[in-house]
């Protein structure tokens, strides 16, 4: 029986660790075992991603690489699942690519699913928004979908190389609330396995990230409720939400929005 996998890089494409987030919720969850993996030496600037060294329980010294890890997950019922976890690459990211790619095919992956996570302005109040689209192949129109112009991460490149070979390949991008960018989101995580639930047959256990993201969620009320500048905004952002044009704002309406917030910051300091 033919394998999914999905993948997820730490770094810029990584807000809140959204997508490692649910790459380690899975891992957590059911068992699993090594598959495979991309060395970092050729890809991964080490200033960047430094290796870390820890002491094992034997007592030996050991250094631990970013390298980028696949490894294959057995649910309780259906199909197995590859799990890709790593670093964003620093350099060559098409060989890096053609790398991933090798190794899917060889776990017998016939379907990619690509996690990312973008800081942006939505309100933490609301289901934060999650986009699911199968990338469509070379000679595919892309039609009337967002067409979005501008930098992209490895997730993109990944998934358009996935593609090209022929695998069914899905991106899942969750946003995540600008304004505390500064801690990990469970929220953003919850959303995403939500969205991927749809994709696995095995259910997904969701009992400890709900758990986990009400505490988050408390915490960023407090901190709405307690900067009078932050709860401002998030009600801003609330009533363009909930009056159905946050979805249709243009990149510089929110570029303006958001460098409004920041001077109002700087005005109050």
């Amino acid at each position: 029986m033919s394998r999914i996998a999905i993948a997820a890089f730490s770094g810029w494409n990584d807000a809140g660790e959204a997508a490692t987030g649910v790459i380690d919720h899975l891992l957590e969850t059911w068992p699993s075992r090594p598959a495979g993996r991309v060395d970092a030496e050729e890809y991964v600037d080490f200033q960047v991603n430094r290796p870390d060294i820890r002491t094992t329980e034997d007592g030996l010294r050991v250094v631990d690489w970013p390298d980028t890890e696949l490894r294959i997950v057995t649910p309780p019922q259906g199909p197995e699942i590859v799990t890709v976890l790593g670093a964003e690459p620093s350099l060559r990211w098409k060989s890096f690519c053609d790398e991933v790619l090798e190794q899917m095919q060889l776990l017998d992956v016939s379907a990619v699913v690509c996690l990312g996570a973008l800081l942006a302005d939505v309100p933490h109040t609301r289901p934060l928004p999650v986009s699911s689209q199968v990338e469509p192949g070379a000679a595919e129109s892309v039609g009337d979908r967002d067409q979005y112009v501008g930098p992209v991460g490895i997730p993109t490149i990944l998934a358009r190389r996935t593609t090209s070979a022929g695998l069914r390949t899905t991106s899942m991008w969750v946003q995540v609330p600008h304004y505390i960018s500064h801690s990990t989101s469970p929220k953003a995580v919850l959303a995403l396995v939500r969205e991927l639930q749809e994709l696995i047959s095995a259910p997904i256990p969701q009992d400890e990230l709900e758990a986990i993201a009400e505490g988050w969620m408390r915490g960023a009320d407090e901190l709405a409720r307690t900067d009078q500048e932050i709860g401002a905004y998030v009600r801003e952002l609330e009533q363009i939400q909930d009056a159905g044009e946050l979805p249709g704002a243009s990149g510089e309406a929110i570029a303006r929005e958001f460098e409004q917030f920041l001077r109002r910051r700087r005005e109050a300091d």
